[in-house]
């Protein structure tokens, strides 16, 4: 009949002793349950339980006048001997002695905390840049619906040392969301990782992403054809804001990007010197575009459209007021980032020089270095206005319109979006009216006539309207 195992008096002291496989054998065999510290590497010591015998590193220590201490799971008996359980110990206690043990479980940092804190790093790049944090709030969403949900709880340790299942994710999330989402949300987080290694030396080199194999991405191109400039030009003339047009018209002249064209004030648009200036552009860096007649029309006429509605025009006042999510809404052939490539369309069927156009996209030319982009473009100032006027001259031809006609087409769009503003000026007065008049009656405690569900929705879309000039 097997004995009952011997516990060890948990109040006894423990002496440590050299130990030996021969020595656990024995322990195991008189069922002798309890920890025994090794005399040969401070802080080993093995645990002898009824079931297994794990093998364990323990050691207090003070940094700074702070105490912790250590404890690490090395393995069990037999599967990992003394030799390499001392081996393993030696290792974790050179961790300890310079400063770089990875922290317990409970202390360790989890990653919806690194990524919270890369969420911080992206707003505040956008403010010192003076841009909105898109990008910020686009990591975000990826972050709530995709990413969180399966590694928040995760410490970055854990992370680290999963690259099998961090790949596993990425073909899954390619299938679900996309092969672009899936990119997106591994470079999210291995950016999150790489940002919490800065502060945390423990954590391991090797990136949680090292074994996702990214999909390839091929970026749209997609530009207007010059059969359709036509059908582009009359969805243009039917847009009831001739601030929008001129947003429009001036995107398809100088193939800027359309936020940075949104975010363009008046003090950036420089008429002695004809020239306007996207500043703090996506490249880091203030882009010049020469301004020929066509575009410094187009302008001309987004400062005419706030002028009739008596909105003041000062250095720091936008050029395009409003117009900053308006590419999504618009009825046109082509809008936003496809107006820059059709720009960038005209120019190459033009033959202009690659670098001249990197230069006026706002580009880096491959092999350039940075500090030397401006000097490139004060040299090829000349060049790159006589290209600026050709690409204009160029899109006005596939337009079908002339200097003269694009100035009647202005004038016509000007007095367009003067009758739709005022018109929605007077739909807004009588909404207001209507509601104060319906307030007034509750506040007397008469009750007002029910209006039907119809107007019900006419009168909350026209409170709705933030200006007589939106959209």
């Amino acid at each position: 009949m097997r004995r009952p195992p011997k516990h060890t008096d948990p109040n006894a002291p423990i002496k440590a002793r050299k130990l030996s496989d021969q020595h656990i054998e024995a322990l195991r065999e008189f069922d002798t349950v309890g920890t025994y510290p090794d005399s040969v590497v401070p802080g080993l010591r093995i645990r002898v339980g009824v079931h297994r015998s794990t093998w364990l590193f323990f050691q207090r220590r003070r940094v700074k006048g702070v105490r912790s201490t250590t404890f690490r799971t090395l393995g069990t008996w037999p599967l990992m001997d003394v030799e390499k359980a001392r081996k393993e110990a030696l290792i974790v206690a050179g961790k300890v002695a310079g400063g770089n043990i990875e922290p317990s479980r409970r202390d360790a940092t989890k990653f919806e905390t690194a990524f919270a804190a890369y969420l911080e790093h992206l707003k505040a790049q956008a403010a010192k840049r003076g841009k909105p944090p898109r990008w910020h709030d686009n990591v975000k969403k990826l972050g709530d619906t995709i990413i969180l949900p399966k590694f928040g709880k995760w410490t970055l340790i854990e992370l680290a040392n999963s690259p099998d299942a961090v790949a596993d994710w990425h073909s899954d999330v390619t299938k679900s969301n996309g092969p672009v989402s899936a990119n997106h949300c591994a470079r999210v987080v291995r950016a999150a990782y790489k940002r919490a290694g800065r502060r945390d030396i423990s954590l391991p080199a090797r990136l949680p992403t090292s074994a996702v194999e990214f999909n390839d991405e091929t970026p749209s191109q997609k530009a207007l054809d010059f059969k359709k400039f036509p059908a582009w030009l009359k969805g243009w003339r039917k847009i009831d804001s001739a601030t929008r047009q001129a947003y429009h018209l001036t995107e398809l002249l100088t193939g800027t990007r359309p936020g940075e064209l949104a975010r363009l004030r008046w003090a950036d648009v420089r008429h002695n010197e004809r020239n306007l200036v996207i500043g703090k552009a996506k490249a880091g860096h203030d882009i010049t575009i020469p301004v020929t007649e066509e575009i410094a029309a187009a302008l001309q006429m987004a400062r005419d459209d706030a002028a009739q509605f008596g909105l003041a025009v000062e250095p720091d006042s936008l050029v395009f007021p409003g117009c900053s999510q308006i590419s999504a809404r618009e009825a046109l052939p082509a809008r936003g980032n496809m107006l820059r490539h059709t720009y960038r369309t005209v120019a190459a069927d033009l033959g202009v020089d690659d670098l001249l156009i990197h230069f006026l996209m706002g580009h880096t030319p491959r092999g350039i270095s940075r500090k030397y982009v401006a000097v490139l473009i004060l040299a090829n100032g000349p060049a790159m206005r006589a290209a600026q006027e050709r690409i204009s001259a160029r899109t006005l031809k596939e337009l079908g319109l002339t200097f003269k006609t694009l100035h009647k087409e202005m004038a016509a769009g000007l007095a367009q979006s003067l009758e739709g503003g005022q018109g929605r000026a007077v739909k807004n007065a009588r909404a207001l009216a209507r509601a104060a008049r319906a307030s007034a009656r509750a506040r007397r405690g008469k009750p007002s006539r029910p209006h039907s569900a119809e107007t019900k929705a006419k009168i909350s879309a026209a409170m709705k309207k933030a200006s007589p000039i939106s959209a």
